[in-house]
């Protein structure tokens, strides 16, 4: 079974696309792609944008494969 974990990366809007910030958190609880992406389900959280240049995105990358 291949397993994954949760990654919140930051993003910035620099005038013409988003680029990576170079800043995330890792969930090093491995789980189940169906699990994983429960987590990051809209439904799940609730956001609060003030800052419309920054912003968060959540991920689920397999184990196995470079973060």
């Amino acid at each position: 079974m291949k397993t994954f974990v949760l990654v919140i990366s930051m993003w910035g809007f620099n005038g013409s696309e988003w680029v990576y910030m170079g800043n995330q958190f890792v969930n090093n609880n491995p789980m189940s792609k169906s699990q994983c992406e429960a987590l990051i389900a809209d439904d799940q959280w609730t956001r609060h944008i003030e800052n419309e240049y920054y912003s968060i995105q959540f991920d689920c990358f397999e184990v196995d494969k470079k973060i």
